[in-house]
């Protein structure tokens, strides 16, 4: 997800992302307890400041993430867990579309 220059120092910026999920009608449940075990284990990886998923009140079935990991280093490092690989595959037969992600820069 970031464009790492090989050998360039490990940027130490915060990374805030929003992943945004829509379940087909009737797997709005397993979605839920995909989303779940990924932020269970996804808590615990280094780097991770914060890892939350919403239902949103006013979209049933769309789910949105709210992650904020230390660096693009901690961020990319936890993209190759096999957890995250194991919800990618798994949640291809629930989801109504592809994930979207929306990255955050902070106003200053």
């Amino acid at each position: 997800m970031t464009n790492a220059v090989p050998g360039a120092p490990a940027t130490t910026t915060p990374v805030h992302l929003i992943p945004v999920f829509e379940a087909k009608p009737g797997l709005e449940r397993e979605l839920v307890r995909l989303l779940s075990e990924l932020q269970n284990a996804s808590r615990r990886d280094d780097g991770c400041l914060e890892y939350s998923v919403f239902n949103d009140a006013e979209a049933p079935g769309t789910f949105l993430l709210y992650e904020k990991w230390t660096s693009s280093t901690a961020l990319d490092m936890h993209n190759e867990q096999q957890h995250v690989k194991d919800f990618l595959v798994a949640a291809q037969h629930v989801l109504a579309w592809n994930l979207r992600v929306h990255r955050l820069n902070p106003l200053s």
